[in-house]
């Protein structure tokens, strides 16, 4: 009895930790995407409530976060490398949840900028950990669908960021819109603590696990040219997802003059929608090819940021509003079936051991070639060109970063060949 009772929790083990650290990947892009929808309010003078911010300085609410998040990220995967990952975890998700709230208090622009910066140490933590541990919590046949699952809370999280800003902030105020999005953390957190950590690399059996990997051997991995092809593509991604949901109601706003409050909630009912069908349209499709195509992750990457390219040019001279909102449906479901396999690749190349270490990297370099000075950049071109130019930045910036994924899947067709013919002749 107590056998088949120690089977069943180790067979729900691994969709307890899914679900888990979905939630709280769920909550860490309500957090990182509250803002966006807060522009508008924030931008107003003293007077009305706001803080005069100007749209420069919007943008790097965004991106003072995104670059100590991503400065931050390879300490926390050497450290998580080393040290219980989940307790990490728990301790990070308390910490950022902490300065979310604390960021309700702010009283001008460099007081938010702190605030903001400061939650990136602790999201730091999550980005490298959680894909590492689901890696060892799933084979790799089903690790596609895993990492569609897990970061379908991506766009969700997104969306009800763009919608708890919009609606809170228009109802009562862009402080009490930070203290709703700072609590529920603090309670995932207790619960993420109890969770078991899994082995590493329970999953990779012919895999050798070895010691956490030094300081020199992580330098090392920033020069593998699998892990260049697949990072400079989704860097580029970013580049192009961030600037999307960070700039995306203030556009409408300009360039369309709908509300902050019916933009926010339209968009944030469209990327759940295509949040969820497109990153599991993805993981699945992943899963399926990839049995059949040991390059199938990064072509479909490559494939649907065309895809997605097009549709969002598409939304610039679309002919109305609803020819409008269908271009940012298809734009964001093409941008978010890429996000499982990217993934799932990530951590098939990368060791057991150093998959905390290597997943931290791939944050440090696809945020600081991506969307921390793109952000900016685009509030900057809108102020000196228009909107309609700074927002075109937006589809050359995922087209460029399906060139390189697909150059990168003809680099592992070349390398799978070599490897085969290496084996007929061995």
């Amino acid at each position: 009895m107590k056998a088949t009772s120690s089977l069943a929790r180790n067979a729900r083990a691994p969709i307890i930790a899914l679900v888990t650290l979905s939630l709280l990947n769920l909550l860490n892009y309500v957090d990182r995407y509250v803002v966006s929808s807060l522009v508008p309010f924030l931008e107003k003078s003293i007077d009305q409530g706001g803080l005069a911010l100007t749209h420069a300085q919007s943008g790097w609410l965004y991106s003072a976060f995104i670059a100590v998040y991503m400065i931050a990220a390879p300490a926390f995967g050497l450290i998580a490398d080393r040290f219980p990952r989940l307790h990490v975890l728990a301790a990070a998700v308390a910490f950022w949840s902490v300065l979310t709230f604390l960021g309700g208090f702010a009283w001008g622009f460099w007081s938010l900028l702190i605030m903001r910066a400061l939650t990136g140490i602790g999201e730091a933590a999550y980005g490298s950990v959680a894909p590492a541990v689901l890696a060892d919590e799933f084979p790799a046949k089903q690790q596609s669908r895993a990492m569609a699952f897990f970061n379908a809370a991506i766009p969700v999280g997104a969306a009800i960021g763009f919608t708890l800003g919009g609606v809170v902030g228009s109802k009562y105020g862009w402080r009490e819109a930070f203290f709703v999005a700072g609590g529920p953390g603090l309670f995932l957190a207790l619960v993420i603590y109890f969770i078991r950590d899994p082995k590493r690399g329970a999953m990779d059996s012919h895999i050798v696990v070895n010691a956490p990997p030094t300081m020199r051997n992580a330098v090392g991995i920033l020069f593998r040219p699998r892990w260049l092809w697949t990072t400079m593509g989704y860097a580029l991604q970013t580049a192009g997802f961030g600037s999307l949901g960070f700039w995306t109601p203030t556009y409408l706003d300009k360039a369309w003059g709908l509300s902050v409050e019916s933009s926010s909630t339209m968009f944030g009912a469209i990327i759940v929608i295509t949040g969820i069908t497109g990153t599991l349209t993805g993981g699945f499709l992943g899963d399926w090819w990839y049995q059949r195509n040991r390059t199938a992750h990064l072509w479909i990457c490559g494939i649907t940021s065309f895809f997605a390219a097009a549709s969002i040019v598409f939304v610039l001279y679309a002919p109305n509003i609803t020819a409008m909102w269908c271009g940012i449906t298809l734009g964001s479901f093409f941008l978010v079936m890429s996000v499982g396999p990217v993934h799932a690749h990530l951590v098939h190349i990368l060791n057991p051991a150093e998959r905390g270490t290597g997943m931290a990297l791939a944050i440090l370099v696809l945020h600081i070639l991506g969307d921390v000075p793109a952000v900016p950049m685009i509030g900057w071109i809108a102020e000196d060109s228009g909107w309609k130019t700074a927002y075109m930045s937006i589809p050359i910036f995922i087209f460029l970063a399906g060139l390189i994924w697909c150059g990168g899947a003809i680099y592992e067709r070349r390398l799978h060949s070599q490897t085969s013919n290496s084996i007929a002749h061995a």
